[in-house]
Parts: structure tokens; C-alpha cells; sequence
């Protein structure tokens, strides 16, 4: 048996999300030993985790529009090129708190453009049954690359020092560039050829279902997508769930330092428990409701009611793990956190499709506008909480909360349902001849 080309660009896009969160996530794993020698205290901080994040949400919305109406597979590649050369650039950051500051921000804006970019793809290549399972692979990528991150970047530190952390993370990025141009591809390629018989035009029909056939530019309907009651609602959703998200992955490794007595090799290597928490969820998550669908179970409960009730019963796990007197106790008490919240992620990134597979990256890209306004005020909150009260627990007892508010949300305001708007396209003589019976390569 062949190996499929979806399954190359699957591990392409995985390999992506790695990339993108170790450059994300390596400033927080730097932050105990930067904080110190610049003179920079845990509000300061705050800013600097939230200038990131103000970044992706601005222009989360404008990439989510590029992506569904310009070629992906560029947009992806521009997008790692310009995220790589800001970390490359990262260490400049000492010199001045606003370079810093503008540096975040930059770096921010080209990875907004990941996460629609990559829910078009996956539209266009995954036929609808695999599709969480899809989504999942590539975002595995974002636990993925912090596995890699926390005990590589914590040796790195304690061996030369955090400008390197930067210098090797954005040469990983330069390289990934290079084998995307050469392997990726916007949608599978249409070939018509004599003799294809009842099998390709029942792969054309499953293309064009799944919006994989040649089609022209899509028209995004935005006024109607940000009026759009279901839309809203999604965005609200993940607004709360990523606040309590976005706190855990940006103070953990300073947390465990600081208020666990934790050396930074030590954070290094336990660190990586909840992040094996997060990987474990975020695949089975897309397993199981995945296989839910095949086996009949309504999308509603596959791809949303299940994943609601993960994401309510994790938030007890997160007030134990900074309530727990034992250092060891509270590692693992994130680790049951991550494990059981990310088993609700796949319900953000298969809905969109569910809702309109021709206009997913628009409506993942506004969805994720709405959680990331919600992380853009998380580490400053903690940041804020921490050095007026000397508290590490506080933060931790809001994000709990943050994520309770998301899972009722998403429970009871977000329908699953095919969502229709204006008409998204209009098809040339040139299309419509595309639509002959042809063989799907």
C-alpha cells in the first residue's frame, strides 16, 4: 500500500506547529533566568508574554481572510520565514524593554497566519471522518515542539545562555521553509484522464464535497461571519478557555522555579510531564471524536459535548496543582490538567468545518481572534496578580475559572451545524471542465 500524499502533508503541518511553539514557548522556559539579568520582575514580564500575544489576535482575523482566499501554502512559508528571523532577533530585546516589546509583537503577527492557514488545508486534503484526527496531528505539534523545547532549551541555558535558545530556534524554523516549497501543496492535485470510471468520479464528488476541487477565489462574507450568533459564541468559548490555556504556558516553567524551588535543569526535565499530559489529550482527543462520528454518535456530542466536558472537569485538576503543599504532586496535578483539557481542543478546530468547510480558516481565524484576546490579558493578570500579592496560587485559581466559563459556553451557545452565508465562489468556463470525471493523484 502507497503511502498517501495527505499523509506527507500531515506530517509537514505537524512538524510546523513544532516549529512554531518552540519559538512561542522558549521565552517563557528563558524568563527565570532573563528576568534577573535584565532587572525585568514578573509584571514587567507579564507585558512582554501579552505583546506576543497582541500580535496574533490583530492580525489573526486579516491571516484567516488570506488564507481562505490566497494560496496557504505561501502564506504558511512567508509566515515561518518572518517568525523566524524575529526570534533570530529575540536578544536584541536586552538593550531595550520597547525593542523587546516590539520584537514579541512582530513575532506574534507572522504566527497568526499557522493555525487558519493550516485548517485550509487539512479542508482541502482530509475527507470530513478524518478530519479531527487531521486536526489534532498538526496541533500535537504545538505539545510536540514544548517537549522539545523545555529539556533542549533548559540545557542550553544552563550550558551557554539564553541568547542561544533563540539562535538554534530560528534556524530550525529557515529549515522547515525549505522542505515545505519543495513538498507542500494548497489541495491535492486533479489530473482528467480517459477510462477513470465510477471510482474517480466518486473521488471527485468526495473532493468537491470537502472543498478539495479547483475552485475560484473565494468571496469571505465578514460582516455576516462576525454577526453570526454561532460564530460569536465559538469565539467567546475559546476567549475563556485559552485565558486559562495561555496562563499555564506562559508562567509554568517561572512557577515551578520560583514558587516549587525547582533548578532550571530540574525544570527542564519535569516540566515536560504536563506537556505529555497535553500531547496525549490533543491526539485522543481527535481519535475519539473521530471515532465517535464513524460510529454514528451526533456531531453535536462528537465534536462538541464530549470535548465540553473534558474541558469542565480538568478545572478542579489546575486549583490542586497550585493549592498541593508536595512539589512533585502539583507536577503531576498539571500534567492530569493538560491530559483532560486538551481532550476538548479538537471541538475548537473541527467546528469551524463542521459550520463551513469553504469559509473554515475565516471562521477559525475569528474563533481564535476571541481566544487569544483572552491570552493577551492572562500573563498580564498573573504577572500583575503575583507581584502585588507575592501569591502564585491566585493565577492559577483564575485560569481554573477561565476554563469552566469556556467548557458551558461551548456546551450550550455553540450550535454544530452547517452554516450558510452569501455565495462563497463562482466558477469559470476553465472550473467547470475541471469538474469533468478526472482522477484524484
Amino acid at each position: 500500500m502507497s503511502w498517501p500524499p495527505r499523509y506527507t502533508i500531515l506530517l509537514l503541518l505537524f512538524l510546523l506547529s513544532l516549529v512554531n511553539y518552540i519559538d512561542r514557548v522558549n521565552i517563557s522556559i528563558t524568563a527565570p533566568v532573563m528576568m534577573p539579568e535584565l532587572g525585568w520582575d514578573t509584571e514587567l514580564f507579564g507585558v512582554v508574554f501579552s505583546a506576543f500575544i497582541c500580535g496574533y489576535a490583530l492580525f489573526m482575523i486579516p491571516s484567516g481572510l488570506l488564507a481562505d482566499t490566497w494560496s496557504p501554502k505561501y502564506l504558511l512559508a512567508l509566515a515561518c520565514c518572518g517568525w523566524s528571523l524575529f526570534t533570530l532577533l529575540t536578544p536584541l530585546g536586552r538593550f531595550s524593554f520597547l525593542l523587546m516589546l516590539g520584537l514579541r509583537f512582530l513575532l506574534g503577527v507572522c504566527e497568526a497566519a499557522s493555525l487558519p492557514a493550516v485548517t485550509v488545508i487539512n479542508s482541502r486534503w482530509v475527507p470530513r471522518h478524518e478530519l479531527g484526527v487531521a486536526q489534532m496531528i498538526s496541533l500535537c505539534g504545538i505539545y510536540a515542539g514544548q517537549l522539545i523545547a523545555y529539556p533542549i532549551s533548559a540545557w542550553i541555558l544552563v550550558t551557554f545562555s539564553w541568547r542561544e535558545v533563540f539562535y538554534l530556534n530560528a534556524l530550525v524554523g529557515f529549515l522547515w521553509i525549505g522542505v515545505w516549497l519543495w513538498y507542500g501543496a494548497d489541495r491535492p492535485p486533479i489530473t482528467v484522464s480517459r477510462g477513470s470510471g465510477e471510482s474517480a468520479k466518486r473521488r471527485i464528488g468526495e473532493a468537491e464535497e470537502h472543498g478539495d476541487m479547483r475552485g475560484g477565489r473565494v468571496r469571505v462574507p465578514l460582516k455576516a461571519l462576525l454577526t453570526t450568533p454561532a460564530v460569536i459564541a465559538l469565539a467567546v468559548a475559546y476567549f475563556f478557555w485559552a485565558y486559562g490555556l495561555t496562563m499555564v504556558v506562559a508562567w509554568l516553567p517561572t512557577y515551578l522555579v520560583q514558587a516549587r524551588g525547582f533548578t532550571i535543569q530540574q525544570m527542564g526535565w519535569v516540566g515536560m510531564l504536563p506537556v505529555t499530559g497535553g500531547l496525549i489529550g490533543v491526539l485522543g482527543g481527535g481519535i475519539l471524536s473521530d471515532r465517535l462520528t464513524k460510529q454514528g454518535v451526533s456531531a453535536t456530542w462528537a465534536r462538541k459535548g464530549i470535548p465540553a466536558v473534558a474541558i469542565a472537569v480538568s478545572s478542579p485538576f489546575l486549583v490542586l496543582a497550585a493549592s498541593i503543599a508536595s512539589p512533585t504532586s502539583a507536577v503531576v496535578s498539571f500534567a492530569l490538567f493538560q491530559l483532560i483539557t486538551t481532550l476538548g481542543l479538537v471541538a475548537f478546530w473541527s467546528i469551524p468545518v463542521e459550520m463551513n468547510t469553504r469559509l473554515a480558516g475565516s471562521i477559525a481565524s475569528i474563533m481564535n481572534f476571541g481566544g487569544n484576546f483572552g491570552g493577551f490579558f492572562s500573563p498580564m493578570v498573573a504577572g500583575v496578580l503575583v507581584k502585588h500579592t507575592g501569591e502564585w496560587a491566585l493565577p492559577f485559581y483564575t485560569a481554573a475559572a477561565g476554563c469552566l466559563l469556556g467548557a458551558l459556553v461551548l456546551a450550550f451557545l455553540v450550535p454544530v451545524r452547517a452554516l450558510d452565508f452569501a455565495p462563497t465562489q463562482s466558477l469559470g468556463e476553465e472550473e467547470r471542465l475541471e469538474r469533468s470525471p478526472a482522477k484524484l493523484l
